[in-house]
């Protein structure tokens, strides 16, 4: 390359760590250039330019224009020729046409600077074909290349969507899964937490979906209280008791996982076991009886139980009913009390409420019997959920109760993660099978400064998975709120447009490869459209992405074809649509 050639633009005059700041040459006469007939508009955010260094080129991204671009306590020249400058940021190189992020050397001052033509894209866009790529849309300055993000690097280095209402995630989402599962990806593993109930409808035949209430093709979201930890279960069955009695249910949950280990297929020494191992018990035969030490009365003070007056039933949660005590010092006498009727009587309540069915009657195959035993153990469940014979599974949580949405999410990845770490070397493993766990609304349950059982387990995933083969996806429309540690743990961020300050702030201070200043373009972005950094893309890329075959029910509607229409819908859908709300079911009748 030389001064001469017409994708000459400018020499490097500063350089501070990454960051180059170029100055433009004087005869530059117009922003637009043409080099082989096609046409380049010099000094837009996010182009690209080469910088030669011999058989070496450097690659760098617009990140500033103007005089805000000139180095600092630089002498800016005459008021007509002050805007004459361009910053970039470098973020790889190529050496005998092979493209590598990062760069071995940085540019001197008085280096030349040149525009990335079509065919330089090409070839920095071609390093990615030999990976296990899929196509996704294609590149927004050069519609003819066909963007592909490199799969393994989502998966392994985890990635983040960000972007505001309506800028097209929910699209992105299911283009990326349509592509996982029809790209020739038979044997992926891909696990989506979908809190509204979106992708149901766009996996088609290449998933399964579990819902709490399940449609025609779906199946039954089942999650066993047993497979809960102590203090979660604590959280959703019991609520806050004082230490004594914490601790008096921990020492009689562990004893009773304890004995029912003993019924397992592979019994466990007692000594391994504790109140937060997966191990079933009967929750209800344990409420039974810490209900009867509540109401026990005696007939003496050595003490004998008085005679029943009614028997109760744990399955049916009917308490024992015993004489009333005397308010005397006469028999029958008052037994010993934890008093916690309160608690007991929350805990009966969660157990009767059918919203709750999922939790505390998790099926025939899942529901111990009055001696902890079950049909089935947590092993077929994960098996139902990612050891299937398709690539996707959608977990609806749509139909949780809103209270304990958190504590249930943040069980069901924990569950997964820890069949998966546990598995060793095993064919199932997320070394030799990898798992996507695709987060919609990450906000919920990844908010900054949480202590919930969702942050717990999904930062944990962040910072570990990758090392046991489990990817993280992230996707959210309040990146503001979001866990800091976490966003920072992805290798990618696929931001499209976003129109609130502080959420592009957040962006900004996680983007990768030192390109932050991007995050000023987020505004001005086409809905669908984005800009790619990090890991996934061999460069950082403005991207329209495809739209997707199944559009996801969180889609726009189409308002011009359902407002023009002369017929109103029958009221008798109402009627239907009050029965869906009580079943907690939206199975079509009519």
């Amino acid at each position: 390359m030389s001064r001469s050639e017409p994708t000459f633009i400018g020499e490097v005059q500063s350089v501070s760590g990454g960051v180059v700041s170029i100055k433009l040459r004087e005869n530059l006469g117009s922003s637009l250039i043409l080099v082989d007939g096609e046409s380049y508009r010099i000094g837009q955010i996010g182009a690209f330019f080469r910088i030669p260094l011999g058989y070496n080129h450097l690659y760098a991204i617009c990140t500033q224009v103007g005089a805000a671009a000139a180095p600092v306590n630089t002498l800016l020249e005459a008021e007509g020729n002050n805007n004459r400058w361009i910053s970039v940021t470098l973020f790889g190189e190529a050496l005998g046409g092979h493209f590598e992020r990062g760069v071995s050397q940085y540019p001197t001052v008085g280096d030349e600077v040149h525009l990335v033509t079509v065919d330089d894209l090409k070839t920095i866009y071609g390093s990615i074909e030999n990976t296990a790529s899929i196509s996704v849309g294609n590149i927004a300055a050069s519609s003819g290349i066909v963007a592909k993000l490199d799969l393994g690097k989502i998966v392994t280095r985890h990635c983040a969507i960000v972007g505001s209402t309506g800028s097209g995630k929910s699209n992105l989402t299911a283009v990326l899964l349509e592509a996982i599962s029809q790209q020739g990806f038979p044997a992926a593993r891909v696990l989506v937490i979908d809190p509204h109930g979106e992708y149901g409808s766009t996996i088609q035949n290449n998933g399964y979906v579990f819902k709490i209430s399940p449609d025609e093709g779906e199946s039954p979201l089942y999650v066993p209280f047993w497979a809960l930890p102590f203090d979660e279960l604590m959280g959703v069955t019991l609520g806050e008791m004082s230490p004594n009695n914490v601790t008096s249910v921990r020492d009689e949950i562990t004893a009773r996982k304890r004995e029912s280990a003993k019924v397992l297929s592979n019994p466990l020494e007692a000594d391994l076991i504790s109140a937060d191992s997966p191990i079933p018990f009967n929750l209800k035969k344990l409420w039974f009886d810490f209900d009867d030490y509540e109401r026990v009365t005696l007939k003496d003070k050595t003490p004998t139980k008085e005679d029943l007056i009614e028997i109760g039933d744990f399955n049916t949660l009917k308490s024992n009913i015993y004489p009333p005590h005397s308010t005397t010092n006469n028999a029958p006498f008052q037994g010993p009390r934890r008093n916690i009727s309160r608690a007991l009587e929350i805990l009966k309540s969660r157990l009767r409420d059918s919203s709750f069915d999922f939790l505390f009657s998790p099926g025939p195959d899942y529901s111990p019997d009055e001696d902890g035993k079950t049909l089935k153990d947590l092993d077929a469940l994960v098996a139902t959920w990612v050891g299937h014979d398709r690539p996707i599974t959608v977990l609806d949580v749509s139909g949780l109760p809103s209270e304990i949405t958190s504590t249930i999410v943040g069980t069901l990845l924990r569950i997964v993660y820890d069949t998966l770490f546990w598995s060793g070397k095993l064919p199932i493993s997320g070394k030799k099978q990898p798992l996507l766990m695709v987060l919609e609304e990450a906000h919920l349950f990844l908010p900054e400064g949480s202590e919930t059982a969702a942050h717990r387990t999904i930062t944990k995933i962040a910072k570990e998975g990758r090392k046991y083969g489990v990817g993280l996806l992230i996707v959210t429309q309040r990146p503001s709120e979001i866990d800091s540690t976490s966003l920072s743990q992805c290798g990618t961020m696929i931001a499209l447009r976003m129109n609130n300050g502080a959420d592009r702030t957040k962006v900004s201070s996680a983007m990768p490869d030192d390109l932050g200043n991007l995050a000023a373009m987020l505004p001005s972005l086409r809905t669908g459209e984005g800009l790619v950094i990090g890991e996934a893309m061999p460069i950082p890329s403005r991207i329209l992405f495809n739209r997707a075959k199944n559009k996801p029910i969180g889609g726009d509607p189409d308002l011009a074809a359902t407002w023009k229409v002369t017929d109103r819908p029958d009221p008798k859908f109402y009627t239907e649509a009050v029965e869906n709300w009580r079943t907690q079911s939206t199975k079509t009748k009519t």
